[in-house]
């Protein structure tokens, strides 16, 4: 019956889904139809490592002693910033879910009480003529069928209304338990920066001691790191390339900072992010989401502007400038500087763009 349907969808149309009210919301794929934990974030959230402790010094440690003691410290501590570093992006991932899920709710709540309201209206309306809206309609057919007929769609037209109420609830609720469970979540992963946070200024305490006892040890013979400029002029290429490593190198001689990505001061992933987003491209703020969002490429292909990772848990990242050489915000009291790519052991290279 053609007629039938097409009459029976303009009913639906112009009742359930009211000019007013709209199309029906759009619901991402996990809130509406998900169990709420669905909100999840994709990875597991980053969990602190234990530290490794600075054990207390003979009253004049030798040299090499305080060196070993040192390196630990700062693997320490560059793995606690890329652990920060990742519980953020996590965090701003859930606060952006959160920000979805509150902007579907308010329509839901508009939906919902439009429903009601129009089955408000067919009750009272009932009330005061002293029978329901569809028996009026019933007795103003002027034949069996199209009485037949418009009692087929009376019944389809009040079940189906009845039905989209009741999904219209089901959908609140099941935002409503996302929501819940993305705000539960987000406040695990604030305490899990604070946590972090915290460990960071115990290990750059460690750290501060144990370079005033390792300058202390070599006294006259203590010289400061190289300067972060040995010279060496990048030759800039056309391209997303050329304008990254042109941004990195105008950063040489900034500070490094925890969790900073510009202007001023940068950690490792900070300093990559900031330069590909000079050139239009986006890079998580965290070495280790760097090295899987890019593809990798090999030590032959590398070129300027390509990304070097460093250790096995990719703490580490800075950029190819070309000649052997990257530029990389180092560690805590080192300035963003011009260094051999060979510095550290290399886990792999990428190609961000």
């Amino acid at each position: 019956m053609p007629s039938l349907f097409r009459a029976r969808r303009a009913l639906l149309l112009s009742v359930v889904f009211t000019v007013a009210a709209g199309a029906a919301p759009t619901v991402p794929a996990g809130f509406a139809v998900a169990d709420p934990a669905s909100a999840a974030p994709r990875r597991a959230v980053a969990q602190a490592q234990p530290a490794a402790a600075v054990r207390a010094l003979p009253a004049t440690p030798r040299p090499a002693d305080l060196a070993r003691r040192l390196d630990r410290a700062t693997a320490e501590w560059e793995t606690l910033v890329e652990q920060y570093n990742d519980v953020r992006e996590e965090l701003r991932a859930t606060q952006a879910r959160a920000a979805e899920l509150t902007a579907l709710l308010d329509p839901l709540h508009r939906r919902i009480a439009q429903h009601q309201a129009q089955l408000g209206r067919l009750a009272a309306g009932a009330y005061r003529s002293g029978r329901p809206a569809e028996l009026t309609t019933l007795l103003g057919a002027d034949a069996a069928g199209q009485l037949a007929r418009r009692l087929v769609l009376v019944d389809r037209l009040v079940r189906e209304r009845q039905t989209a109420l009741g999904e219209l609830h089901a959908a609140r609720a099941r935002h409503e338990a996302a929501r819940r469970a993305l705000a539960t979540l987000a406040a695990h992963q604030r305490a899990q920066q604070a946590r972090l946070a915290d460990r960071r200024r115990q290990v750059e305490a460690d750290l501060n001691r144990l370079r005033q006892l390792r300058q202390r040890a070599y006294a006259a013979g203590w010289r400061e790191p190289a300067p972060p400029r040995d010279g060496y002029v990048p030759r800039y290429s056309a391209g997303a390339a050329g304008t990254a490593v042109r941004f990195a190198y105008a950063q040489l001689g900034k500070g490094y900072r925890w969790g900073a990505g510009g202007p001023d001061a940068y950690d490792c992933s900070g300093l990559t992010s900031a330069a590909w987003r000079a050139a239009g491209v986006r890079l998580p703020h965290n070495a280790a989401r760097q090295f899987q969002a890019v593809p990798a490429v090999s030590r032959a292909e590398l070129r300027p502007g390509d990304l070097v990772f460093y250790y096995a848990d990719v703490r580490h990242v800075g950029i190819f400038i070309g000649d052997g050489r990257i530029i990389h915000a180092p560690q805590y009291g080192q300035p963003v500087r011009i260094q051999q790519l060979r510095y550290a052991p290399i886990r792999g290279y990428g190609r961000p763009g």
